[in-house]
């Protein structure tokens, strides 16, 4: 997607929430087609048909804020990010390779980072970071540093002003700012802690204290994976030896999230025919549900999710992915010397 400067006023342009989602969608991949658009959006409640989402698109298209599908946008409609471009400079022994193999992989995957490019001259790798906080970037910025810190033997940052940025950053609302501004700042307060199980339960409670879940958990893949196991949880159902202290990885509304490597979500529990026990789910008054995977490499080791009374707005689905992204970074020293999930050492 692409806006001119010249096509656009100052001010910035009359968009819903709807509208947002879809730019925000076609900026993560600008290929999604108008179907699976509007299958997502019904799922948060919405109801909205495919041919509504092309329409609206038309519209954007017509009103110039769409003018190509190119995933350049006018940086002066952007909200305020913080900017940073990374100058790298390597240590080189016997498994640089190794190393430089897993920042590739590591820029690649995080959604922050929008360029990254090795480079020759005075400095190795070259990378642009757009942060939505001093949070976020005081956060990242030492994940980033501990994990390649065997690879760097020079680090600059420099603060820089966007030409060219993706719709990601465009899609912020004031709403999902604080909300993420509030997740990162949770993030942050577990550098308190030095044991994983301390960690995990933390991120659940997190999620029932602060963002109003009616309970959330924590499923990972036993050794088999055959069995999700019920490792944390908080709210409500704190207990992890009832009836879902092992769910099959192969069905219901969790196991399927194993299956297709893909987030759930609805803002309709009671109506999903998913759920195992709408009548239960009813009686708790329970409206909305949110799953998303925890990963490994291309695998899924884990669900991270949660069922709130509330209906859950655009912000929320955003604030848990930022949830499930963290796990999975914890997660992930875990498995790096071993095929099967559930460690001897996690929380039994």
């Amino acid at each position: 997607m692409a806006i001119h400067k010249n096509d656009v006023k100052r001010h910035e342009p009359m968009v819903d929430e709807i509208d947002r989602f879809l730019l925000s969608q076609l900026g993560k991949n600008s290929r999604t087609s108008s179907y699976e658009m509007s299958r997502y959006l019904q799922e948060m409640g919405y109801k909205i048909t495919d041919r509504t989402v092309r329409h609206r698109l038309k519209r954007l298209e017509k009103s110039n804020i769409i003018l190509a599908y190119s995933l350049l946008l006018n940086p002066a409609l952007l909200s305020e990010k913080i900017n940073r471009t990374i100058l790298l400079k390597f240590k080189f022994r016997a498994d640089t390779s190794v190393m430089i193999s897993r920042l590739e992989k590591y820029c690649g995957e995080s959604y922050f980072c929008i360029y990254s490019a090795r480079m020759t001259g005075d400095f190795d790798w070259i990378c642009h970071f757009v942060f939505d906080s001093v949070e976020q970037f005081e956060f990242e910025s030492s994940n980033f540093l501990n994990r390649f810190i065997d690879l760097i033997d020079d680090f600059r940052s420099y603060e820089s002003s966007m030409v060219k940025v993706t719709p990601y950053t465009f899609f912020d609302d004031h709403e999902i700012r604080d909300q993420k501004w509030r997740a990162y700042k949770i993030l942050n307060s577990l550098k308190k802690y030095h044991n994983l199980n301390e960690k995990l339960q933390f991120i659940v409670e997190s999620l029932v204290k602060y963002f109003g879940a009616k309970f959330a958990r924590i499923w990972l893949l036993d050794r088999e994976r055959k069995n999700l196991v019920l490792k944390f949880s908080a709210g409500k159902y704190k207990n992890i030896d009832g009836e879902f202290s092992k769910v099959r990885a192969d069905s219901n509304k969790i196991g399927n999230i194993v299956i297709t490597h893909k987030p759930s979500i609805t803002n309709d529990v009671v109506n999903d025919k998913r759920i195992r026990y709408p009548e239960w789910a009813k009686k708790e008054k329970l409206q909305s549900f949110a799953g998303y995977p925890l990963t490994h490499g291309n695998k899924v080791i884990g669900v991270l999710a949660m069922f709130s009374t509330k209906r859950m707005q655009a912000a929320d689905f955003e604030v848990l992915g930022v949830f499930s992204d963290q796990i999975s970074k914890e997660l992930e020293g875990l498995f790096e010397a071993v095929d099967f999930l559930i460690p001897d050492g996690l929380k039994q």
